[in-house]
């Protein structure tokens, strides 16, 4: 099942911590200031012979080891400044020219996240052996070890510099996106049995109790690995009402309790369930529809007006969903060892996921010729991988925007060039069909 309701509350926090600018930054530079320590332990114990060729090459007066220290402590504090103040301009870019939910996933980014914390690595380490160096002692391995430092975190910040060159352009961001929207895909549909169409009839027909959210927020996780034991155990069924993504309200229901489930306390089954303020992108395929589609609406609007955006926008968006309508969901069912149903997973059905994607994009669109026959084309890409039983889907929103055309295009040849476009998805549609047969 997907990531979103297998995951408890104790991975969803641990993912959490290793967002934004604090945790790896901070235990970075504490491996800096320990790796100082050890150093200076080594210098102590074993300090160069005077004779030695290491020591020739390594020689270094006090006033050199507190100059060359004191430059790279002063050079990594100006770095650090630059790169936060570089990495807040990015973000400003991203949220004005791209999308302002962008920032969750720069904010993720690991190269910003290591490239702070190797600066501030160094910083420690320049800072620790300066403190030590004295009249009569000059730790000479440690100075060099802060030199290698210097110049990994020279060539660190090179790269990190072409990476956020790169993360501003929207071509190479929309693939970004949508690379982690197809490992989301991919793990949703990975060894799972395929959804049938008379699942929920293994759904009780019978009394329940009502289980109520305890808290106001998004749903980030659903446990339901816990839940599967919890119904088990109780030997009753527990049917889920809400998915990740979704937003409840204390007090609104989330699950229904059947047979022996209905003796659970809500505060054996509230656990299974995380909330947070705000949505998160693991295990919500909706997070990253959401993500893409809004970078194209905000192309299309007045003030941007940017098709070729929009455009590429939906053509990575319409190998994403190829996937779902090629595969279809999983089962929601999930059972025990003796192949039992015991709970429900309120999962996102095919049509739901094609909805959220294409109706608002339809919707944008409409009266823009270019923007509506690409659209129209990525629908017919998805038509040729297409299962027979999702096509009627895809036949809906090509009637749908013929009928938006029909209505909002002006010019009666860009009327014709749309209908034409509507044609020939619907004959690989047909063609589909009859290569196919149901």
């Amino acid at each position: 099942m997907a990531a979103g309701y297998h995951e408890t509350g104790w991975a969803q926090n641990l993912q959490k911590l290793f967002r934004g600018f604090l945790f790896i930054p901070v235990v970075l530079a504490l491996i800096g200031a320990a790796l100082a320590a050890a150093a200076i332990a080594v210098d102590r114990a074993a300090p160069l012979q005077s004779d030695g060729f290491l020591f020739t090459f390594l020689d270094i007066s006090t006033d050199g080891a507190r100059s060359v220290l004191s430059t790279i402590a002063g050079a990594m504090m100006s770095v650090i400044s630059l790169v936060y103040s570089l990495t807040l301009i990015v973000f400003t870019l991203a949220a004005g020219n791209i999308a302002p939910r962008l920032l969750e996933t720069f904010a993720n980014n690991r190269i910003n996240q290591v490239t702070i914390g190797l600066l501030g690595a160094t910083f420690l380490y320049a800072l620790i052996v300066l403190y030590v160096v004295g009249e009569e002692t000059v730790p000479r391995i440690s100075v060099a070890i802060a030199i290698a430092l210097s110049v990994i975190s020279f060539f660190w910040l090179v790269y990190f510099v072409n990476d956020v060159a790169q993360r501003i352009m929207v071509d190479n961001e929309i693939g970004r996106i949508q690379k982690s929207l197809r490992t989301a895909i991919e793990h949703l549909l990975k060894s799972e049995p395929e959804e049938k169409a008379d699942d929920r009839s293994e759904i009780p027909d019978s009394e329940f109790s009502t289980v109520t959210s305890t808290a106001s927020g998004y749903i980030t996780a659903i446990d339901g690995r816990a839940l599967l034991r919890l119904a088990q155990k109780a030997n009753g069924f527990i049917e889920v009402l809400v998915q990740p993504g979704s937003y409840v309200i204390e007090g609104m229901p989330i699950a229904r309790l059947y047979d022996g489930a209905q003796d659970l306390d809500g505060s054996d089954v509230c656990p299974a369930f995380q909330t947070s303020y705000a949505r998160a992108p693991e295990g919500d395929i909706q997070f990253s529809i959401h993500l893409n589609v809004e970078i194209a609406l905000r192309a299309l609007s007045p003030g941007i007006n940017d098709a070729y955006t929009a455009i590429g926008a939906i053509d990575h968006l319409s190998a994403s969903l190829a996937r779902i309508v090629q595969k279809g969901v999983p089962t929601a069912i999930l059972r025990d060892a003796d192949d039992r149903p015991r709970v429900w997973l309120n999962l996102l059905a095919v049509a739901d996921i094609l909805d959220t994607a294409l109706a608002p994009l339809r919707q944008a669109s409409s009266g823009n010729v270019l923007v509506t026959e690409h659209l129209i084309t990525a629908i017919g890409r998805m038509a040729i991988v297409c299962l027979p039983r999702h096509r009627s889907i895809l036949q809906r929103h090509l009637r749908q925007i013929a009928e938006d055309a029909a209505r909002t295009v002006a010019g009666r040849s860009d009327r014709k060039a749309i209908a034409g476009f509507v044609h020939s998805a619907r004959l690989t549609l047909r063609g589909q069909a009859r290569a196919q047969p149901e």
